[in-house]
């Protein structure tokens, strides 16, 4: 490896740090608590984690000009194991708790009241699966597709309630105290930063996690 594509591993690594850690302060900011030490300082606590979004994203400007390539491929390594793995940990307590979700599912007022217990027991499972499959199989490009999807699911559901003044939470990632109010602006926001990779892993070929390493996409 040359002093280039070193250079241009730290920044990456940098870069992914700091998106890690934004979109921690943004969803648990009393427990990830630089953001919620210094809440008496801010108009609302997600501010550092937004700012730490846009540092991030700044950070990956000088390591594409020195390594593209490598850069590239430690980007859609990272993506589809956090991104994967987020929707594997959102799953998991809906799929032991189906009636708690459903009630949190009502709260949104969004869907017809018949439909809200079967989109409660299907919704965690293609969470999970798709989770599992963006990371184990080759089919990144139709996986990042359906996670997209979901992703613009749960951005219109949560503006819709924003703006009806529901104050509701998203509840990905708990179903206790999901019912009571609070930002749900704050998951709108992460909802929005997470979109943008998800929709690159589209873009990209299709191969496994270890074919981003092992195999050059073609030309």
């Amino acid at each position: 490896m040359n002093r280039r594509s070193v250079l241009a591993s730290v920044w990456m690594a940098s870069s992914l740090s700091l998106m890690v850690l934004a979109i921690l302060e943004i969803s648990f900011p009393s427990t990830f608590s630089l953001a919620f030490r210094l809440e008496s300082l801010l108009p609302y606590r997600m501010q550092i984690g937004i700012g730490e979004v846009f540092l991030s994203a700044l950070f990956l400007w000088p390591a594409w000009r020195m390594d593209p390539d490598l850069s590239g491929r430690i980007l859609e390594t990272a993506a589809r194991l956090g991104i994967g793995g987020m929707f594997i940990l959102a799953s998991w307590f809906k799929i032991q708790n189906p009636q708690g979700f459903a009630l949190l599912v009502a709260q949104y007022q969004f869907l017809p009241q018949g439909a809200v217990n079967l989109f409660a027991l299907f919704m965690p499972q293609l969470e999970l699966w798709t989770g599992l499959a963006i990371i184990l199989t080759r089919w990144n490009r139709e996986m990042a597709l359906l996670l997209s999807a979901m992703f613009i699911a749960f951005i219109v559901a949560l503006a819709q309630a924003v703006w009806r003044d529901l104050g509701i939470t998203c509840g990905c990632f708990e179903i206790e105290g999901a019912l009571s109010k609070r930002d749900a602006w704050i998951s709108l926001v992460r909802d929005l930063i997470l979109v943008w990779p998800t929709l690159w892993l589209a873009t990209r070929p299709n191969r496994s996690l270890i074919g981003i390493w092992t195999k050059r996409p073609a030309p």
